[in-house]
């Protein structure tokens, strides 16, 4: 099961998101319940870490947390982050592809990015 440490940690350097550690402890405890559909499903353990890192990583940032632009440090260190508009999606994606028994699909629900078109014809 992905520890809260290793969630941060993708959050932060894979994503350049920042979150408070409540909430990726909360998304971390939300996903451990899924773990045993993972291993019915039989997912690999590897499997399981990308599904569950993906998926926590979705339910902890959908606050729209802030994004790291840039960040320096008095020791003239520093780092800045540029991501896609479409970044959540993506991962969403990633994680429908590879979670294909829907182990999480509940804790994450639909992508609010998706548009839905209604036409009412008379």
């Amino acid at each position: 099961m992905i520890t809260s440490t290793q969630a941060q940690q993708y959050l932060d350097q894979a994503l350049g998101v920042s979150v408070p550690s409540f909430i990726v402890d909360a998304a971390v405890a939300q996903v451990a319940a899924a773990e045993q559909a993972m291993v019915d499903a039989g997912y690999s353990e590897q499997k399981r870490l990308l599904v569950q890192t993906y998926a926590v990583a979705l339910i902890a940032s959908a606050g729209a947390p802030r994004r790291i632009q840039s960040q320096g440090a008095p020791s003239g260190a520093s780092r800045s982050f540029k991501n896609q508009d479409d970044a959540m999606t993506q991962l969403r994606r990633s994680l429908a592809s590879l979670d294909t028994a829907g182990t999480v699909a509940g804790l994450i629900g639909p992508d609010p990015a998706s548009n839905t078109l209604f036409m009412v014809v008379c």
